[in-house]
C-alpha cells in the first residue's frame, strides 16, 4: 500500500471513530434522559445558581431541564462531526504540528 493510501485509511478510520463516539453518546444521552424522568426528582449543582434539575411544577421547570442542556452539547458534538468535521481534526492536529516543528 503506497503511502498516500496509507494516510487516506488511517484518516478515514479516525473519521469512523470520531461518528462512533458521537452514535455512542447520543445512545447515553437517551438512556440516561429516560432513566432520569422515570426516577423521579434529581438535581445537580453545577455552578453558582446554574442548576440542572429534571424538577417540573405547574408553573413548567423550576431549573434548566437535563435533557435541554446536555442536549445542547449533544447539537454541538453532532456539529462538530457532521458539519464541521475538521475544525480540530486531523489536518488541524498535523498543520499544528508543522508550524511548531518550524518554529
Amino acid at each position: 500500500m503506497s503511502a498516500i493510501n496509507q494516510d487516506k485509511l488511517v484518516i478515514i478510520k479516525n473519521r469512523i471513530q470520531e461518528i462512533k463516539k458521537f452514535y455512542k453518546h447520543l445512545v447515553f444521552y437517551v438512556f440516561v434522559n429516560l432513566v432520569v424522568t422515570f426516577l423521579g426528582s434529581i438535581t445537580f449543582k453545577v455552578f453558582g445558581d446554574f442548576i440542572i434539575s429534571n424538577q417540573y411544577n405547574e408553573n413548567g421547570f423550576e431549573h434548566y431541564p437535563l435533557w435541554l442542556v446536555w442536549g445542547i452539547i449533544l447539537g454541538l458534538h453532532a456539529l462538530k462531526v457532521f458539519v464541521f468535521p475538521d475544525i480540530f481534526g486531523n489536518n488541524w492536529k498535523e498543520k499544528k504540528i508543522k508550524e511548531y516543528m518550524n518554529y
